[in-house]
């Protein structure tokens, strides 16, 4: 290779001067070189991995190739392993690998039980001044934990209870006006279709079981988006839950089985509840089931038609 280096170079043999190759790794003949290359090239023999027995040009053969001994590319078949574009400061991808950093109430709890791991201490002989210096410490009065116990039939009313009353509570209470149904709160008598409407709104409960168990729809073309929005995105739905006045609680069931089962209920051959929205499958969804009741307790559940 052409260099300063290699024209001070002043040794020679009889097959010609002595050179540097390879950026100055080896030195040797031409010849010596063309033999070496043809042995590979490799310091280490490309078969073994191994270069313990390799005695021929080892000053010529070199690790500067695409490959080295333990089978790892080099800088000279992808480039140099330096970064080619500068790092980006929002570190998104350290973000997506590292884990969330823990609730504050996690220090919080260790604090405390370091407090009264010291009030403790502090009163290890008197359990009533270890009561005195934590309530003073601390608001013993907890506010009350919220959580949602509902026991109510379909999310609307308990249970009905056959109730025993004497003559004269019965005679007091006749005659009177009732505007909402007993079984069913929140259906009005006077305005079902308002008063439903508005308790669809009021209680995320019962819009969910609505929209789970609703079988009218409206839909332009059969995807499931389109069924399950297709009651408040187009105007026929719109206009078909603005009369849905009936509520599925307020209900009377027929439960003569004899009747039922000569009608051929069963089978959809009823003529008067085949077409009846309380009887007909829930539409076609993705979370929708395929019956209008609970399948564990077997209980109704919510929705208007």
């Amino acid at each position: 290779m052409a260099s300063l280096r290699n024209d001070s170079l002043m040794k020679r043999t009889i097959e010609g001067s002595y050179n540097y190759y390879d950026e100055h790794k080896g030195c040797g003949t031409a010849t010596d070189k063309a033999l070496a290359a043809r042995l590979g090239g490799h310091c280490y023999n490309i078969v073994s991995n191994q270069e313990r027995n390799e005695i021929y040009f080892p000053e010529l053969r070199h690790d500067e190739h695409f490959i080295d001994k333990k089978g790892r590319h080099t800088a000279h078949m992808f480039g140099a392993r330096r970064r080619k574009f500068a790092i980006d400061e929002r570190n998104h991808v350290r973000d997506g690998m590292t884990m969330q950093a823990d609730h504050p109430r996690d220090a919080a709890h260790a604090q405390r039980r370091t407090e009264m791991q010291l009030a403790q201490i502090e009163n290890s002989q008197s359990w009533k001044g270890f009561q005195d210096r934590t309530g003073a410490m601390y608001d013993t009065q907890l506010p009350k934990r919220y959580s949602i116990a509902n026991k109510r039939y379909a999310n609307e009313k308990a249970k009905l209870n056959p109730q025993m009353v004497n003559k004269a509570l019965w005679q007091a209470r006749r005659g009177e006006n009732h505007s909402h149904s007993a079984s069913c709160p929140n259906l009005h008598l006077t305005a079902p279709e308002q008063s439903l409407a508005a308790a669809t709104r009021s209680d995320a409960r019962k819009e969910a079981s609505q929209r789970q168990t609703e079988s009218a729809h409206f839909a332009p073309w059969m995807t499931a988006n389109t069924f399950s929005a297709s009651l408040d995105a187009t105007a026929a739905g719109r206009d078909h839950a603005a009369k849905q006045k009936f509520c599925s609680v307020s209900r009377l069931e027929n439960h003569d089985f004899a009747i039922t089962r000569k009608n051929n209920h069963f089978s959809s051959q009823d003529k008067l509840t085949r077409a009846d929205p309380y009887f007909m499958k829930p539409r076609q969804g993705i979370t929708n089931n395929s019956v209008k009741y609970d399948i564990v307790s077997n209980e109704r559940r919510w929705f208007r038609y």
